[in-house]
């Protein structure tokens, strides 16, 4: 059973240009935090740099070789189609997705999350209830192709619309915590979300950070961090450029999540 990362990552940001390639600890970078964590997983067996092949992103040709991890170039837009690239090279089982923006990747529960896959014969696994940016996805390789072969590759930016869909995939979700906190946000898109991870570092001054002790600290907010808490304003953006309010954007992944496989890791 192999099992290949496929972070996805681009240089191009509008909020926060470059975004992936700012420094979260001197020396270190977003994008060489993440690889660090994810070579703590021990059922990863290869991670990849997913990019584009345009000039802007020739720099991370640089992060991988620094790091140790192999890159791909392909598809500026087609996400999809990168990871079916870097799955079919190295005849993977598992592919996992993750962006560059979401330092803060719960690794801690990744091999329990791909062990849930494997064992359940799942198509698609994902945790439920955590931080925006805090959970992988876990996707068998042959039903990425499936999806694949389905949909239209220029709308792949919502690839999680199309996989997390019980109705079609095998789904299963992991409930890491008892409280749902779905309501912060741990991902990197804005200045101000920038200056917050930075901090939470500066906090645990070098220690392995796990999702629970960042949930505990923005709970207290004794550091009167910036922005821990996730506003969806406004409505949702779907494939196409269909827009659907909040509360039927939300009703409809709790629709997903009731009607997938369960299973709870904590007492």
């Amino acid at each position: 059973m192999k099992t290949v990362a496929c972070i996805i990552a681009r240089t191009v940001s509008t909020r926060l240009p470059i975004k992936v390639l700012r420094d979260l600890t001197p020396g270190t970078t977003m994008i060489d935090y993440l690889v660090q964590r994810l070579k703590t997983v021990q059922r990863i067996d290869e991670i990849y740099i997913c990019t584009s092949s345009q000039p802007v992103d020739d720099v991370l040709e640089d992060v991988a070789i620094r790091n140790g991890v192999k890159l791909y170039r392909g598809s500026e837009d087609k996400v999809i189609e990168r990871m079916i690239d870097v799955g079919t090279a190295e005849a993977a089982d598992v592919v996992l997705r993750i962006t560059a923006d979401n330092p803060f990747t719960t690794t801690e529960y990744i091999d329990e999350q791909i062990e849930f896959l494997v064992e359940n014969e799942l198509d698609y696994a994902r945790i439920v209830e955590v931080p925006i940016g805090a959970s992988p996805e876990v996707i068998r390789f042959s039903a990425l192709k499936d999806c694949y072969a389905k949909m239209d590759p220029s709308v792949s930016e919502y690839l999680m619309l199309f996989l997390f869909e019980p109705n079609t995939y095998k789904c299963g979700v992991l409930k890491v915590f008892e409280e749902d906190y779905s309501n912060y946000t741990v991902t990197v898109d804005t200045p101000e979300d920038l200056v917050r991870t930075k901090k939470v570092l500066e906090i645990f001054e070098g220690d392995a950070i796990v999702l629970k002790d960042i949930i505990e600290i923005y709970k207290n907010n004794n550091y009167n961090l910036p922005v821990t808490q996730f506003a969806m304003a406004g409505d949702v953006k779907l494939p196409y450029g269909k827009m659907v309010s909040v509360a039927e954007f939300s009703a409809d992944m709790n629709r997903r999540k009731e009607q997938s496989i369960v299973k709870k890791l904590y007492a």
